[in-house]
């Protein structure tokens, strides 16, 4: 057919689609429908969705699957496994735990941070990983008049924050460089840790201890420890961690609160 006569067909009267026709169907079905369809289709029970099954489930075009679960990964709604299939991620699961919660006690995470809280006396966060970033997902503060300016929803760094380098340091060696050429590992303090053999040094020495340590790296008088959060398949979702005004708990005292935020975080992954 020349182009010509598709002028000619386009210009001609259309006739009234009908609910169920094809034509309405595809004019309802916005880029948030599509989105949905993909998050669905991942969801449904099975071991392994891989690309080619999740086009044949949703119905859309290749290119568009392919691009709304590179979206959704970067969020971390969708995790990409090592076999190449896709499966829910930490922030999809995270959701469907707070939308299933029993009414008697809605958040069984929080409720076991606010345990946590109460043992060490500081401040708690639960993050989780997005991308290049973590994405504070629960906060407890701390009951002292000292306040830790910091808000469910804010992304941090991950190379200079405790969180974050408890992730770190469980990823590969090839995905801890690609970080770091991505994101230059910019300086946030004089403490921070700005090259990416320091960076994988760290990571040896969390993985030996299993925590991490943030002194002062993101925050000046901050100090931090964090541990890494797993999911009940063994994907790294996230970490918990405690914060603390560096002046008011030394180093010392803040590291002796490891077994209690280990044993916290166990808890927390089978709640996940």
């Amino acid at each position: 057919m020349t182009f010509t006569s598709e002028m000619k067909i386009t210009n001609a009267p259309e006739p009234l689609a009908t609910a169920g026709s094809p034509r309405n169907d595809a004019a309802k079905d916005n880029a948030a429908q599509k989105l949905l369809r993909v998050l669905e289709a991942v969801s449904n029970p099975g071991d392994a969705h891989r690309l080619s099954d999740l086009v044949k489930e949703t119905g859309l075009a290749k290119t568009s699957v392919f691009r709304l679960l590179s979206e959704l990964i970067d969020s971390g709604y969708v995790t990409r496994r090592a076999d190449g299939s896709y499966a829910p991620g930490r922030s999809l699961r995270l959701l469907a735990l707070k939308l299933t919660a029993g009414p008697n006690d809605s958040d069984l995470v929080a409720a076991r941070l606010r345990r946590l809280q109460t043992d060490v006396h500081s401040t708690i966060h639960f993050a989780l990983r997005t991308g290049d970033f973590a994405t504070y997902v629960e906060k407890i503060e701390d009951t002292q008049p000292i306040q830790i300016a910091s808000r469910v929803g804010g992304q941090i760094p991950l190379h200079s924050t405790a969180i974050g380098k408890s992730i770190l340091a469980h990823l590969s060696e090839s995905e801890v460089r690609s970080y770091a050429s991505r994101t230059g590992l910019h300086s946030r303090t004089e403490y921070t840790i700005t090259n990416v053999a320091d960076l994988l040094a760290d990571g040896a020495l969390v993985r030996n201890r299993g925590f991490s340590i943030d002194d002062q790296e993101n925050e000046e008088h901050i100090r931090c420890m964090a541990v890494p959060v797993f999911d009940t398949q063994q994907h790294l979702i996230g970490g918990i961690g405690i914060t603390t005004i560096a002046p008011l708990v030394p180093r010392e005292k803040l590291e002796s609160y490891a077994p209690i935020l280990m044993t916290a975080a166990r808890d927390v992954m089978t709640l996940l």
